[in-house]
């Protein structure tokens, strides 16, 4: 078992306070002075307490393969917390919503490059079909399974994906299933920076059989999917969604450099 982990309550896991992994209980709301950190290319001063503890969270979470839908009820709500205090009071590192450069550096921030979804603020927490039609983030994912974007190279606003279902275990054999997918960037005056991308072909590996194809999941070719985006950083990318019910869905994608080693 994984030293951030204990045993199962009530079917979630309890993740334990250790010093240093990012799972401290520090005071909530409040702003401090960091060290310098250059990689997430964002100012050092007075940098938001919040921002800070979500990205060690996340970072945990990535490293120790923790599913968001394991957390317990407490930590979800604390990550919850975090997420919409870094949307409602920290501005954007890359504001694309202008066009322009913003968006130049958002595509080149995103393509040939890994995202794994770490966490979501949707309270459904995978057990029912209230997500919006059309989000990427859907809360009917199997569960045990996660969200990657593997994005591949542009050519202008225009580029490849791969929108992977990865499973943790091996369900009946299955590793993960793949839906081949084009994807492009809006730069017009009403949802510039909006992602788009849509499944062409979706395959599945298999027993060790890669690129198998799948029919009942060939039924979404052709849907088209949306990443409504509220905050980028070349490491944190968190996308905004609706539930029926109008409810704000913030999820979490963190850039995971060990799929893009392996992929």
């Amino acid at each position: 078992m994984d030293s951030g982990r204990s045993a199962n309550d009530g079917g979630h896991v309890r993740l334990q306070l250790a010093a240093g992994s990012g799972f401290g209980s520090g005071s909530k709301g409040k702003q401090r002075p960091t060290t310098s950190n250059s990689s997430s290319g964002l100012s050092s001063d007075n940098e938001l307490f919040e921002l800070q503890e979500l990205r060690a969270q996340l970072q945990t979470m990535l490293k120790q393969d923790i599913l968001y839908q394991n957390l317990s009820v407490e930590k979800r709500e604390e990550l919850t917390g975090y997420v919409r205090a870094v949307v409602e009071k920290s501005q954007s590192p890359i504001d694309f919503k202008g066009g322009g450069m913003g968006t130049a550096q958002f595509v080149a921030g995103i393509e040939s490059r890994s995202w794994r979804m770490m966490f979501s603020t949707d309270p459904s927490n995978g057990d029912d079909e209230s997500s919006g039609e059309g989000s990427s983030s859907r809360a009917s994912l199997p569960f045990g399974s996660q969200v990657l974007l593997r994005i591949g190279e542009f050519v202008g606003c225009e580029g490849k994906l791969d929108y992977v279902l990865k499973f943790s275990k091996q369900v009946m054999g299955l590793n993960e299933l793949v839906a081949k997918s084009t994807c492009s960037i809006d730069i017009g005056p009403v949802n510039p920076g909006l992602f788009t991308f849509q499944y062409t072909d979706i395959k599945t590996n298999v027993f060790g059989m890669s690129n198998v194809p799948v029919g009942f999941f060939g039924l979404l070719k052709g849907r088209l999917n949306y990443i409504d985006t509220v905050w980028f950083d070349k490491t944190h990318w968190i996308e905004r969604t609706y539930l029926e019910d109008g409810t704000v869905v913030f999820s979490v994608y963190v850039r995971d450099t060990e799929d893009e080693k392996n992929s």
